[in-house]
């Protein structure tokens, strides 16, 4: 496999089957994911940054390893992308934001940490919407990060830097977070799968919070079976960080493959967060229909109304404009314009309606958690009310309605952040414009494994990796050396 032309197309699971079978060692694939950053990512600019000299000598470091008899596990010898909101030791670090731009870490971020250890190779970092606090990735400051599929759409933030590298080809897994939906989101738009694990689930030390009560990290991969591995070496308790959980150990690939009959999933056809386009309406009923083929029983439930859940959101920005506070007032013209918007929409709130969106978020979370425990093994729900937007667009066309970008792409993925459930976007086939759609499904807190399973299938039933190269190929200007 050394030297192949198609290195970028294989899965983690693919090219960890070859390192570990000798056909491929860490350098070889360090040196043709590099070369593909360097050829290709001029025209998406996915990354702010690439450590060319460091990834080499940890491939070497690595490629010594095997020689060695050591072998780490399934990552092994993988180049990643780490979104650039999470610390990277000896590596520039901005969090998107001008504020930032000399900031060099000391300590890698608790996730990076444990992938390195893993034996992954940090690539780069990948472009980040300012501070999190966005769904484009057009970062004011440094770069606009560009759909690998259309290059005039946005990839969807705010880790679009990560998904536009792993849907372009540029590296198989990527580190992203989620507080609204920005792992699932760009997952969405650029056909990855992407997971937002339970909270708690993956250390927040080392990742610049945006809301840390809906704050997560997580895995963009081009598979399940490929966010499952990741998981497995991202996952794990940590007493420095507050928000950490203990969970017992276990290993997320080990059901992937279990049979669905005897399952019961729910749709709620009557939640309607924002309108769905044709093409999203469309794959949500394909995405049913594949399960319930699966052997899945598929059951209809009613969710609180979306509005409840938009109220108890409130809660995310005022954490927000908490964290920025001092900083805002001192220097605001230091904040790009959209997220001084934001900023000044969260201080307008009074005590009295945080306490309304605190009480809502304990019954969202409630609600959904008897759901899942008692009556349900998992949630079916669109991922993205439509398909890419363009690159610019603050307003968009769904149904015949002009929505605000922001709302239409964050409608569906906010009500898990809030109740902090484990929740994966699923690549569900190319849409009306030739564009990727997504589903997503929820399970309840602590159960990725069973999340993942279903995901697995799903995207088996629904869009092959295989078949999505062929799209690309087919509907995309090619991201060809």
């Amino acid at each position: 496999m050394a030297g192949g032309d198609d290195l970028h197309r294989k899965s983690v699971a693919e090219l960890s089957a070859a390192i570990a079978a000798g056909a491929l060692s860490p350098r070889e694939l360090t040196d043709a994911a590099l070369a593909r950053v360097a050829a290709a990512d001029d025209r998406v600019q996915a990354f702010v940054a690439v450590c060319a000299d460091e990834a080499r000598g940890d491939a070497d470091c690595l490629t010594e390893e095997l020689v060695h008899g050591r072998r780490r596990g399934p990552l092994h010898g993988i180049p990643i992308a780490v979104k650039d909101l999470c610390d990277t030791a000896g590596l520039r670090t901005t969090y998107g934001s001008s504020l930032f731009r000399e900031n060099v870490p000391a300590a890698d971020a608790e996730p990076v940490r444990r992938l390195r250890a893993a034996g992954a190779i940090v690539l780069g970092k990948s472009n980040t919407h300012e501070f999190a606090c966005g769904v484009s990735t057009s970062n004011p400051h440094y770069l606009t990060t560009h759909n690998p599929w259309r290059h005039d759409r946005i990839p969807g933030g705010s880790s679009g830097g990560s998904a536009a590298a792993v849907g372009g080809g540029l590296v198989a897994l990527a580190v992203g977070s989620d507080t609204g939906g920005s792992i699932r989101i760009p997952s969405a738009l650029c056909g990855c799968v992407g997971l937002k694990p339970t909270h708690g689930r993956v250390s927040l030390r080392g990742t610049y919070p945006m809301a840390a009560s809906c704050d997560h990290v997580g895995p963009i991969a081009r598979t399940a079976r490929d966010c499952a591995l990741a998981l497995n070496a991202m996952a794990g308790f940590d007493p420095e960080d507050p928000w950490s959980r203990r969970f017992p150990a276990e290993d997320f690939t080990r059901d992937l493959d279990r049979p669905l009959r005897g399952r019961r999933i729910a749709v709620a056809p009557e939640f309607r967060a924002a309108p769905l386009a044709r093409a999203v309406d469309a794959a949500l009923t394909r995405a049913r229909d594949a399960l319930a083929a699966l052997g899945a029983e598929i059951v209809r439930v009613e969710l609180p109304p979306p509005d409840d859940a938009f109220l108890a959101a409130n809660l995310i920005w005022v954490e927000t404009y908490a964290q920025h506070a001092h900083q805002f007032a001192a220097q605001p013209d230091a904040y790009g314009a959209d997220v001084r918007a934001l900023l000044e929409f969260a201080k307008s709130f009074d005590t009295a309606a945080l306490v309304r969106s605190q009480h809502m978020r304990e019954r969202l979370t409630q609600t959904l958690s008897l759901l899942l425990t008692d009556r349900v093994d998992a949630l079916l729900m669109p991922t993205t009310a439509l398909e890419a937007p363009r690159i610019g667009a603050e307003y968009v066309d769904v149904a015949g309605q002009q929505m605000p970008v922001t709302l239409v792409l964050a409608a569906y993925t906010l009500l898990f952040n809030l109740t902090r459930v484990p929740a994966v976007a699923v690549p569900a086939g190319l849409g009306d414009e030739g564009l990727p759609t997504s589903v997503q499904i929820a399970t309840a807190a602590g159960r990725e494994a069973l999340a993942l399973n279903i995901a697995h299938q799903l995207e088996q039933a629904l869009w092959p990796v295989a078949q999505r190269w062929r799209d690309l190929d087919r509907v995309a200007a090619p991201l060809r050396p």
